[in-house]
């Protein structure tokens, strides 16, 4: 606890991606039961928006929010678009791949969210910063193996873009920094359910109908494990840099990896907890260096 009396934001960013790390279970298990992985995540995302939404309207209520100028509404469209392709891509990679693959190529994460956090928010790359970057790529290709010889697998793909997309969508989630969190949330989840019914009409999904337990399912997931995830993470990442948030998130990489492992998913050798320790040793490097830093340019003012 801080002296405020109020929890870490590190802390609660390592809770949320602890729970990230276990969703594939639920996913998996969604998908087992008579759902495809798109309309899946219409349905989970969907339940989380009835759940936000009342708080989001309140907030757009609010006199004291910020107007929305031109500007900062494209910034927030951009939001939109990054998490809805984050959301589908994350449980299409999750409910199709190996678990491990998939979260080691979702987690090249921390080198985006140094990228965009040099970009949006001016945050400066120090040697620490990049050598504890350069740790958990390292660890991560290190959990692959020798995989990684076999070419990308459409659910490979799928994980590469869905990181790429969260790690940009966390660095303007802290870019719109005066815009309600509840308000950026719920924008968050109806562009996933938007463009996840966009995608599922066109795919093979389209006219399979799912059973109702596997509807019911995925709500459930949507309201409960993944809610907790996002309000943990999206908390987390507006009150920390955005590259220490994208090196603390990697948990997420081990916890999923470990109960992979625990669960039978895969036999995992040496060189998997090898690469392990080293993302692990990147996050606590990270996390003992970085320091609070504000972006240096609020859209809501432009």
């Amino acid at each position: 606890m801080t002296s405020g009396g109020r929890v870490p934001p590190s802390l609660i960013l390592m809770s949320g991606s602890i729970l990230w790390g276990l969703t594939w279970i639920w996913l998996k298990q969604a998908h087992a039961l008579g759902i495809g992985p798109i309309l899946l995540s219409v349905v989970a995302y969907s339940a989380q928006w009835l759940v936000v939404a009342p708080f989001a309207w309140r907030a757009w209520q609010d006199p004291s929010r910020p107007p929305i100028s031109r500007l900062n509404g494209q910034w927030l469209a951009l939001l939109a678009f990054a998490s809805g392709v984050a959301g589908v891509g994350f449980t299409m990679a999750m409910v199709y791949g190996d678990v491990v693959r998939s979260m080691m190529l979702f987690f090249l994460i921390p080198a985006w969210g140094v990228l965009f956090g040099r970009l949006l928010l001016k945050e400066p790359l120090t040697t620490t910063r990049l050598i504890a970057v350069v740790c958990a790529l390292a660890g991560a290709f290190l959990i692959l193996g020798p995989d990684f010889g076999d070419g990308l697998r459409p659910a490979d793909l799928f994980a590469l873009v869905a990181g790429f997309s969260l790690a940009g969508a966390n660095a303007l989630f802290r870019f719109l920094t005066e815009q309600p969190i509840a308000l950026k949330l719920s924008l968050m989840q109806g562009s996933t359910v938007l463009l996840g019914l966009g995608i599922w009409t066109l795919s093979t999904e389209f006219g399979v109908p799912p059973t109702l337990e596997a509807v019911g399912s995925s709500a459930l997931y949507g309201a409960t494990m993944l809610l907790a995830a996002v309000l943990a993470t999206q908390y987390a990442v507006e009150r920390l840099p955005a590259a220490r948030a994208a090196i603390l998130m990697t948990l997420e990489l081990l916890v999923a990896v470990a109960s992979a492992t625990w669960l039978g998913d895969h036999i995992h050798g040496v060189h998997v907890w090898t690469g392990g320790a080293l993302i692990l040793g990147a996050a606590l490097l990270e996390a003992l260096n970085a320091r609070y830093h504000r972006p240096t340019i609020s859209p809501c003012k432009t």
